[in-house]
């Protein structure tokens, strides 16, 4: 399994990172894990056909984690060329409670947008809500969601290849969500702020590291880091791994092997 960075950042710009986008491939499926600004620009220049993204999983609906929504819904049609695509592949599109009404008013129903519905958008995509549960879409793969305390969001774990994969969203620390990343190899958890300067319902370095303390996964993978961050990634490194977990702070476009 791959997990390729495309969005490590925040809204607040960087040379180095933007908002929230992960690419899971396992050996079956293209797993994208939230679509901020640019996620669709850093595919192409990875050299990933957005068109054969298998599933979307959306964690909020934040403009910093859904506006590169339009843009693959506009594209599921058209072929590499700009034409009418042959067969088209539906996109599985995962959301919290609140996806289908989501989709139709800010979407398919806004009269802005009705070339989305001319275009045959709308029949492109399959529809699953989740807020705490599971869901198996392909044969080895499993999807499991629990609620977290940010506006309406969950977190995800993904298996698949015999692997776990575990995403935060944005959130506060949250009992649910050490629940679900126990045991798992790979925890990608935003790390937003130093606690010192801490904005809306996010988690700070420290608290992050009492996290990592009780889920112990195999290796940590911060995200949603605000420009302050930057000058505090050696004390969050630090931190981590006083509690035996390793860790990796990454710039957008880095690619980790699992």
């Amino acid at each position: 399994m791959r997990i390729i960075i495309l969005g490590a950042g925040s809204i607040v710009p960087t040379p180095r990172r933007f908002s929230s986008g992960i690419l899971l491939e396992t050996s079956n499926a293209k797993i994208l894990m939230d679509a901020g600004p640019g996620v669709v620009e850093k595919l192409r220049r990875i050299g990933v056909d957005p068109n054969l993204i298998d599933m979307l999983l959306i964690t909020h609906y934040h403009i910093d984690h859904v506006s590169d929504l339009p843009v693959l819904l506009k594209l599921r049609p058209f072929n590499s060329w700009g034409g009418k695509a042959e067969n088209p592949r539906k996109l599985r599109i995962y959301g919290p409670r609140g996806l289908r009404e989501f989709m139709e008013e800010n979407l398919f129903e806004n009269k802005f947008f009705e070339y989305l519905k001319t275009l045959g958008c709308h029949d492109l995509v399959k529809l699953e809500e989740m807020w705490e549960g599971e869901s198996r879409p392909y044969p080895g793969i499993a999807v499991k969601s629990v609620p977290v305390e940010h506006y309406g969001g969950i977190a995800y774990r993904v298996e698949a290849d015999g692997r776990s994969i575990v995403y935060s969203g944005d959130t506060v620390p949250d009992r649910r969500l050490i629940s679900l990343a126990k045991g798992c190899d790979v925890l990608i958890h935003e790390c937003s702020f130093p606690r010192s300067h801490m904005l809306g319902k996010h988690t700070s370095m420290e608290d992050l590291a009492e996290i990592v303390g009780e889920v112990k996964p195999r290796l940590l993978i911060p995200i949603h880091l605000y420009p302050i961050m930057d000058e505090h990634a050696e004390d969050l490194e630090r931190l981590v791994r006083e509690k035996g977990v390793d860790v990796f702070v990454p710039d957008d476009m880095d690619i980790v092997e699992v």
